[in-house]
């Protein structure tokens, strides 16, 4: 079908009438909001994951981790995760060579969430201490 439309479209040699936007994913804040685009933080990885030294929850989401060097890093998920509450047993699961990126996943009393950012926290809120 899209051979089809790209094959009409050289033949004619003309744009199509519409074109689909693309969707950028929403990136939300460690509190749940929506961030701007001009305030989004660069993305991080956290190497060495197997050697984290705490990790704190933002119950639904996503996780507050500090790292083996004790810098903080916040891990937002792509979609809301029920069963991540400050209670829920978790477990990492990395990119391959052991480093917790934005294609990493967090499972959450067994559940799959998978995260959508890694970024630098700074440290963690105070609402969560």
């Amino acid at each position: 079908m899209i051979l089809a439309a790209l094959a009409s479209v050289l033949l004619a040699g003309q744009a199509p009438e519409t074109v689909p936007a693309v969707q950028t994913p929403e990136v939300l804040d460690p509190r749940g909001n929506l961030e701007p685009s001009s305030l989004r933080r660069p993305q991080a990885r956290i190497r060495h994951m197997g050697s984290y030294l705490e990790a704190v929850v933002n119950p639904g989401q996503g996780v507050f981790i500090r790292a083996y060097d004790g810098r903080w890093y916040y891990a937002g998920l792509t979609v809301e995760c029920p069963r991540l509450t400050r209670s829920a047993s978790l477990r990492f699961e990395t990119s391959p060579g052991g480093r917790f990126d934005r294609n990493s996943a967090i499972r959450a009393d067994g559940w799959l969430c998978l995260v959508s950012s890694v970024t630098e926290a700074g440290g963690l809120p105070d609402d969560l201490r």
